[in-house]
């Protein structure tokens, strides 16, 4: 398996996905990487690591996509990016499974969809990333920002991508899918929202209901569909109020004599929460809904969020994850017509 990786896309940019992807090389024997930047400048940092040469590949491409440039025309004009050379190769090689980026959101959403194309059937591709939940495990919530306005039938899409994603690569049997909306009961939300629900109640899959924002990390629910609007409200809520909690009780204790001596006792918690709460182990946002594994890792991203970032590529790539969603997408797409013949 061949995995690409945009050298380029980040703020710790290239060495962060170097000091990642040999850690990654170390630990998956049957990968290869290439890397698409500067050619110099990646030898030079490659340069501080053991690694197996015969594995790593470089792609010269001295240009950078900025986060201030238009993602369309830039995809368009710089063909000599890090970016569009990563999507060249991705496409046109058969052997390279998945590709991996920390560069600008919109130019890798925007260069998923015109490069790499979307799986048939598919009518927008949506982010997905994971978050932390209470009890230590993962919810997926689609969309986060890539579609802010959306249909119902959108919404119904990424339903099942993500219940792909979660069945296949995540491992749950039969994740519980929840809409997020302004209330739990069935009535509440806004027209899309409700006509979401019903589509969703109609499909075979394990639909909760509507769910509030106050419980998108409570650990009862594996799955948080909305449109990317909303979505990355939630997300960035989550963010800022996880930063704020964390923040507020380092202040408190370094307040107090006594705190600071408790935590002699409470080391062990406190290190364990931290981890759980470190978005570096759980890797990028997958972008769901097109022909080839896309990752999209945060731009401050470092080593251990790339390393964890290339686990997830291969996890998506080991469980056909694409084939999958194809698949639900043309028994969608069968029901659709049988409903409609129905309803004539």
């Amino acid at each position: 398996m061949k995995i690409v990786v945009d050298a380029f896309g980040g703020d710790n940019s290239p060495r962060a996905q170097i000091a990642g992807a040999v850690e990654f090389l170390k630990e998956q024997k049957g990968a290869d990487i290439i890397f698409t930047g500067d050619k110099a400048k990646i030898e030079s940092a490659l340069s501080e690591f053991k690694y197996d040469e015969s594995r790593v590949f470089i792609e010269h491409a001295p240009d950078v996509i900025s986060n201030d440039e238009s993602p369309t025309a830039a995809i368009r004009a710089k063909k000599d990016s890090s970016l569009v050379r990563a999507f060249d190769l991705l496409k046109s090689d058969d052997d390279i499974k998945g590709m991996l980026s920390s560069g600008s959101t919109g130019a890798v959403l925007t260069g998923s969809v015109l490069k790499v194309g979307r799986i048939d059937g598919v009518q927008r591709p949506a982010l997905s990333p994971l978050l932390p939940t209470k009890g230590g495990g993962r919810v997926c919530l689609i969309d986060c920002g890539a579609n802010v306005d959306c249909r119902a039938d959108f919404l119904v899409q990424f339903a099942l991508m993500a219940v792909c994603y979660m069945r296949s690569v995540e491992g749950l049997e039969n994740p519980r899918v929840g809409l997020v909306s302004v209330g739990v009961e069935d009535h509440k939300g806004n027209a899309l929202t409700k006509e979401v629900f019903e589509a969703l109640k109609k499909l075979p899959i394990n639909f909760l209901g509507n769910m509030e924002a106050r419980d998108a990390v409570s650990g009862e629910y594996d799955i948080l569909v909305a449109d990317g609007f909303v979505g990355n409200v939630l997300l960035k809520s989550v963010e800022g109020t996880a930063g704020m909690v964390m923040s507020e009780l380092k202040s408190a204790i370094m307040k107090s004599t006594a705190a600071k001596f408790g935590t002699l006792f409470m080391k062990k918690a406190f290190r364990t929460l931290k981890k759980d709460m470190d978005y570096n182990a759980y890797g990028g946002a997958p972008f769901l809904g097109v022909k080839k594994v896309v990752v999209k890792a945060h731009g401050a991203a470092n080593p251990a969020a790339v390393l964890a970032a290339l686990r997830q590529v291969k996890k998506m790539a080991d469980a056909d994850l694409v084939g999958k969603i194809k698949s639900e997408m043309e028994k969608l797409a069968a029901q659709t017509v049988s409903q409609d013949g129905e309803n004539a």
